[in-house]
């Protein structure tokens, strides 16, 4: 298959390693309507200087890497024509997600799963505005730990 080929939604392109998703035409073609809210979630990324890059990993497919610094605040990930994030946070930081003025359904999420080795993981798929600010807030929260 030829790179940057466009892609068909019955497909899973999130685990084809021929299909760019740093590529924007890609991404609008596999996120249909969804595109504008990931648009949306760059352009607030840009604001505050970070960036989503993608890359093809071979044990999970294609996930989109946000990086502040040299630390990465997340995870991004395309899922049923959506696109979702995924933070991690240890024991330490989680109980600071807990005193976030976010959603109580994404605390609730955050207290009932359990962690993986040392770390508590929150995802989110981003499916409306809401769903976006309360992602940047924990961006924003991620920004401050060390």
């Amino acid at each position: 298959m030829e790179k940057n080929k466009k892609v068909h939604k019955e497909t899973q392109p999130q685990t084809d390693p021929m299909i760019d998703f740093n590529n924007n035409d890609i991404l609008q073609n596999v996120l249909g309507k969804n595109f504008k809210l990931y648009n949306e979630f760059i352009t607030k990324l840009n604001k505050k200087s970070l960036n989503c890059e993608w890359r093809f990993y071979k044990d999970g497919g294609w996930l989109g890497k946000v990086m502040y610094k040299k630390k990465n605040l997340c995870w991004g990930f395309i899922e049923n024509s959506g696109f979702g994030l995924s933070f991690l946070f240890t024991e330490k930081t989680i109980n600071g997600v807990y005193e976030l003025q976010i959603n109580d359904d994404i605390k609730n999420i955050a207290r009932e799963t359990k962690p993986t080795g040392k770390f508590h993981s929150i995802q989110l798929l981003i499916v409306n505005k809401k769903y976006l600010s309360e992602a940047i807030k924990l961006l924003e929260y991620k920004m401050t730990l060390k």
